[in-house]
């Protein structure tokens, strides 16, 4: 079929319209391409790989094939247990069916993407966030890019999104050898192998999934269209049938004959969608100044019912320059001992190194819907300093540092209430010498220490007292790195309206849509994961739809 814009009215006409062009949508379009259809990928920035490409690229696969490495296995009725066991109270009762369809599309989602495109994966050896509960694995569920070299992407070689992560070393390299600790001993393990793929071009993490995606994409036939924002849905006869994009300064018409994937990311940009869903302060934003919810804004106009919009990921960062803006780069800096994070009150509350530290953030006063534990503050005394320079901010003076002769002049320098601050360090500082947090059960769990913190620590490798001068304080700023709610889909990935029932032509992968695990990660990769398989699953589907 001709795939050039009709001379007569502008039109184009494709079987599968993508709007984005992160894993999700990228894992869609290489889906329905790889099974016949002519397929046109719609991206909103100058970049291919949205949020998708600035990430650490690890995937949460439950019953991947490369756990057989590590003589671990699985299964989708363990993975389905291990859902089940952690899954907020209630949310079983809407989400079973898609987390039923997750565990049985992950895996083949896997294969499926290393088959079809030059991506390899190597397996982690982090363990599942809740590795206790009923179904947890201590390792091997994690996935992430091996080192691809950029040239792959061809024609889109200088369009992939640049990250700020350090993408000349894999996820699992930086995760599961203590970079984060002794980042000396990373680099002499490890910088020769690092230096040789700067010198040859090859680039890991987020990088290396979007390039192999894109380069999958590209063998299979599909159209990537840069700088081309979708404003509206086409519905004719109650189906999606296509969309209008911009592009040029002007407005073109994409017709879909099977229908429209929407891969749009959150929508942590848009400061109206923000105020109305998670209202509070956002004072760093870790994706695209692209991800405003255009997806959201769409899919709503056409009736689909938006849900799970309070879900997201909040997550500890440091402030970087992105795009000539400050940006939050994700950090591990409270997984180390020495350390810990009070509230205005001067109280812990929360088990600072465990996955989920963003739910904390997301208790809100009843009344006025704001966060109750910020503003927030990371403290630490002479010995993380000393031990962990590299994890202190690169500006040593306020408002990123602050630093005081004792507790309770530090206190009055942020703002918080000087006997909780002092109480909270001498309860740390009990319970470090102890190995024991009795408050939040920090180092009580298999996620905890068994790759984290200090392993030459002891007798806990998170748990380090808090007592020497000079104290320090650095203000834990609110940072999305998404959003995780939007158009409510079935099984299928078909997006739906309030009544349940569907609608035709139109499908939900990614941020975009509402997450069936939300806000609650189940370990690492818990975004990449889903993201990669929702895509792949609403790929397959609109290989039947209006067929």
């Amino acid at each position: 079929m001709p795939r050039d814009p009709d001379p007569a009215t502008g039109e184009r006409t494709v079987d599968v319209l993508v709007i984005g062009s992160g894993a999700a949508g990228l894992s869609g379009a290489l889906a329905a391409a790889a099974g016949g259809l002519d397929v046109l990928v719609a991206e909103k920035s100058r970049y291919v790989g949205g949020t998708s490409a600035m990430s650490g690229g690890c995937a949460w696969v439950p019953c991947n094939h490369h756990m057989a490495k590590l003589g671990e296995t699985d299964s989708p009725e363990e993975a389905l247990t291990y859902i089940r066991s952690v899954a907020p109270p209630g949310w079983a009762d809407r989400e079973d069916p898609l987390w039923r369809a997750f565990v049985r599309a992950a895996p083949e989602m896997l294969r499926f993407v290393e088959d079809n495109s030059p991506l390899r994966f190597g397996v982690g050896l982090e363990p599942d966030a809740y590795a206790e509960a009923p179904g947890g694995k201590r390792r091997g569920r994690n996935v992430s890019p091996r080192p691809i070299a950029m040239r792959a992407a061809g024609p889109l070689a200088g369009r992939i999104r640049p990250t700020p992560a350090l993408d000349s070393f894999t996820y699992n390299e930086l995760a599961d050898t203590q970079f984060m600790a002794h980042p000396v001993q990373g680099m002499l393990r490890y910088g020769l192998r690092s230096a040789w793929r700067k010198l040859t071009g090859q680039h890991a993490m987020g990088t290396a999934l979007i390039v192999g995606l894109v380069r999958g994409c590209l063998d299979r036939g599909v159209d990537i269209l840069l700088d081309a924002p979708a404003r509206e849905l086409i519905v004719e006869s109650e189906r999606v049938v296509g969309a209008r994009i911009e592009q040029e300064g002007k407005t073109r018409t994409i017709r879909a004959r099977r229908g429209v994937l929407l891969a749009t990311g959150g929508f942590e940009w848009s400061a109206e969608m923000m105020a109305r869903y998670l209202p509070g302060p956002v004072e760093l934003t870790g994706s695209p100044d692209t991800n405003t919810g255009d997806g959201h804004r769409m899919a709503e106009a056409v009736g689909a019912q938006l849900d799970r919009m309070d879900q997201s990921l909040i997550y500890p960062t440091k402030q970087i320059t992105y795009e000539g803006r400050p940006h939050g780069a994700p950090t591990k800096d409270l997984k180390l001992p020495h350390i810990m994070l009070v509230n205005k009150a001067g109280r812990r509350f929360v088990n600072e190194v465990q996955v989920n530290i963003g739910l904390a953030f997301e208790i809100r006063d009843p009344q006025s819907r704001q966060p109750v534990n910020l503003p927030a503050w990371r403290i630490f005394d002479r010995q993380y300093a000393r031990k962990y320079p590299h994890a202190l901010p690169a500006q040593r003076t306020p408002p990123l540092l602050y630093q005081a002769d004792s507790l309770r002049a530090l206190a009055a320098l942020i703002d918080v209430d000087p006997a909780g601050l002092e109480d909270s360090a001498r309860r740390m500082s009990d319970f470090a010498r102890r190995g024991r947090d009795d408050d939040f059960g920090r180092g009580t769990h298999i996620w905890d220490t068994l790759i984290l913190g200090d392993q030459a620590h002891r007798p806990n490798p998170v748990l380090g007292t808090i007592e020497q001068p000079p104290f320090y304080a650095v203000p834990f700023r609110a940072s999305y790195l998404g959003t995780k709610g939007g158009p409510r889909t079935n099984e299928h990935g078909q997006v739906l309206r309030a009544d349940g029932s569907r609608i035709a032509g139109l499908y939900a992968a990614g941020n975009v849509m509402a997450n069936p695990i939300g806000s609650k990660a189940v370990g690492a990769g818990t975004t990449i994961g889903p993201v990669l398989a929702w895509g792949y699953i609403c790929g397959r589907s609109l290989l039947k739809e209006n067929a």
